[in-house]
């Protein structure tokens, strides 16, 4: 199952009894980082009376905080959305203009969950996958056999000819085993490894946010 963490985000707000709440989800991999994404949200909307947060990174690395409002109506019930649903490395804002009517801690905690969950519906999901870029040589006769064979398996595939072909292609780690396969078969044992490079990136979620 890919864990989802946020590629890109958009706030998200919500009005109940003519308080505004602003939710905004954040990429979080370092604790030492959330004071940046505070700084963001206030320098975004000042002057709002609370800036609420929750993040969760893994299982074992997450916090929240209720900045002000009742212990246990803001920042809990935003991690236990995240926790809920699965995300990681990802840390939610809220931010709350006070409306002048009291909401009572049911009403803060639906209020808080709501905001959160819309951030989350605003957010486009993304994934660390390790990603491998190849190059490889291949002769002219192979090429267009490759270039089919390939095309399902890779990311990107680009191509540059010269006394024979070279191909750069992006791909999956883990889908290296189908793309040798499909090489030996499509160039007929008659390709040669240039190189290759392992990085871990952040590319879109294929299969969609988690549900509820």
């Amino acid at each position: 199952m890919e864990i989802p963490t946020v590629l890109s985000s958009e706030p998200a707000e919500y009005l109940v009894e003519r308080s505004r709440f602003i939710g905004q989800t954040f990429r979080l991999t370092d604790p030492e980082a959330l004071a940046e994404s505070l700084e963001a949200m206030k320098a975004a909307y000042p002057g709002a009376n609370h800036y609420t947060w929750a993040y969760r990174i893994d299982e074992t690395h997450l916090r929240a905080s209720d900045n002000g409002e009742p212990q246990g109506t803001a920042g809990l019930p935003m991690l236990h959305i995240l926790q809920r649903q699965g995300w990681e490395e990802t840390l939610v804002v809220v931010v709350r203009y006070f409306g002048g009517i009291k909401l009572g801690r049911g009403g803060l905690v639906h209020a808080y969950q709501k905001s959160a969950q819309q951030a989350l519906d605003h957010t486009v999901p993304g994934v660390v996958k390790e990603i491998r870029t190849l190059q490889i040589r291949i002769d002219y006769a192979s090429y267009d056999r490759v270039q089919h064979a390939l095309e399902p398996l890779v990311t990107t595939l680009d191509a540059e000819f010269s006394a024979d072909v070279g191909i750069r292609a992006t791909l999956e780690k883990a889908r290296w085993p189908d793309v040798e396969a499909a090489l030996d078969a499509a160039a007929r044992g008659s390709w040669t490894c240039v190189g290759t490079h392992d990085a871990l990136e952040l590319v879109p979620l294929t299969d969609g946010k988690t549900d509820e």
